[in-house]
């Protein structure tokens, strides 16, 4: 289950990651070829303008009348009769080095390329059918290259400039870029697919420990009541086998059932404490408590049992107060005497003692009982323990009560140790802030 979750989460991941990077690399491309367009546009158009603005008959020889903008007398076409001798070979002041000019006559036949660009296999004919009323821009795929035109009819020759420039740099940017977003979109997509899994691995890993948690709190919980409605079943068929006894001829049967369901009651109590206060939905009350009255006045009420037990109880409480909640504070306290004197044999002593350390109060319970196995140490306080010893079980034989004492401990902002050697007693300490 949680495997194909984690593989769910990593897909959806690098999902989202490769829609992000191909909407910021579509943005991007766009926006960067746009600008080299803006630039080129700007350049071409610069040069009409420079074009526009030439007197028609500079650098002329006197004879000359009339001819294209921006001609000259190197390389002429000779015409006898005062017809007109036009340059063709010289570019107007100001053109920029990138841009260069094609001149034509109306069907598209060139007469002049004063840079000599190869654009022999240019269609200049449908350039000029496209700007017979006014300049226009084309874009020019051929063999030899890819070229931008703006194209402008000379009125006073009846001819055509066509300014042109090479888009090859241009398009090897893109080119350049477009490899460049595709090699790093795919190297971005492979790790953060890798890196999806980890993290999903990461995020599960809490959830999978919360669920193990609650299997086994499920099973454990069964286990715990699986025994109780045992005993209850089997008391009740002695009693129906004997309908006409009386309730005192089956006295026995009936303790039985009343015990059990008193521990099934106890049980059901403490699964739906801790339910609760996993849920976060078990308040607690914030108010000043005085621990150390809270001890004394639970040393009172154990007295008689560990007197009927044969151990010594000994009591030591300073005048100390907290905040939190008195009752479970108290329960607290019961939880960890409870257990002390359960598992302490007759002639020993156990000890409560409250007092304050610094900016913490502690509420510590030791005993003279058998002791904890170092190894059982670190999981003592685990839900439903199993353990060889008996002191791994808490007060009640549930096993849920040292976790409800670690729930209220932690609750109020504080913790809970155990420390103990085998055969040497053990010493449950609580710590928790003082009042300010």
């Amino acid at each position: 289950m949680f495997k194909r979750a984690r593989l769910v989460l990593a897909t959806w991941f690098t999902l989202a990651l490769a829609v992000t990077l191909l909407a910021v690399g579509g943005v991007s491309y766009v926006l960067i070829r746009d600008d080299l367009d803006n630039e080129i546009d700007e350049s071409l158009t610069s040069t009409v303008a420079t074009v526009n603005d030439l007197d028609p008959f500079q650098d002329r020889s006197p004879g000359e009348t009339h001819g294209p903008r921006g001609g000259g007398p190197s390389q002429a076409s000779t015409q006898t009769g005062g017809e007109q001798a036009v340059d063709y070979d010289r570019l107007p002041p100001g053109v920029p080095s990138d841009v260069f000019i094609v001149y034509t006559d109306g069907e598209g036949s060139i007469l002049g390329n004063p840079r000599g660009v190869d654009i022999d296999d240019v269609e200049f004919g449908d350039l000029c059918v496209e700007g017979s009323t006014d300049w226009s821009t084309s874009e020019v795929s051929t063999a030899t290259g890819h070229y931008r035109f703006i194209s402008l009819p000379d009125d006073r020759a009846g001819e055509w400039i066509h300014i042109g420039r090479s888009l090859e740099a241009r398009d090897r940017q893109l080119r350049t870029l477009s490899m460049v977003f595709l090699i790093g979109g795919l190297g971005g997509v492979a790790a953060s697919a890798a890196g999806g899994l980890w993290l999903a691995g990461v995020a599960l890993k809490p959830i999978r420990a919360s669920f193990e948690r609650q299997r086994r709190f499920v099973s454990d919980a069964s286990h715990e009541l699986r025994t109780p409605l045992a005993v209850l079943r089997a008391n009740g068929e002695l009693l129906q086998r004997h309908p006409q006894d009386t309730v005192a001829q089956n006295i026995d049967q009936v303790d039985a059932i009343t015990a059990e369901a008193e521990a099934m009651t106890k049980l059901v109590e403490d699964l739906l404490l801790l339910a609760r206060a996993d849920e976060g939905a078990a308040n607690l009350a914030h108010e000043p408590v005085a621990l150390g009255a809270v001890a004394e006045e639970l040393g009172r009420d154990m007295e008689a049992l560990a007197k009927q037990r044969g151990i010594l109880l000994q009591v030591e409480a300073e005048p100390v107060e907290v905040d939190g909640d008195r009752h479970r504070l108290r329960q607290l306290g019961a939880i960890l005497l409870d257990n002390a004197l359960k598992y302490t044999p007759a002639g020993g002593t156990v000890s409560l003692r409250c007092a304050r350390a610094g900016r913490w109060v502690e509420l510590s319970v030791t005993d003279t009982g058998p002791g904890i196995p170092t190894a059982e140490q670190t999981k003592i306080f685990d839900r439903f323990v199993r353990a060889d010893s008996a002191r791994t079980r808490a007060a009640g034989g549930t096993g849920l009560g040292l976790a409800i004492a670690k729930w209220i401990a932690e609750a109020h902002g504080g913790r809970i140790a155990v420390e103990s050697h085998p055969g040497h007693g053990a010493r449950f300490t609580v710590r928790v802030p003082v009042s300010d």
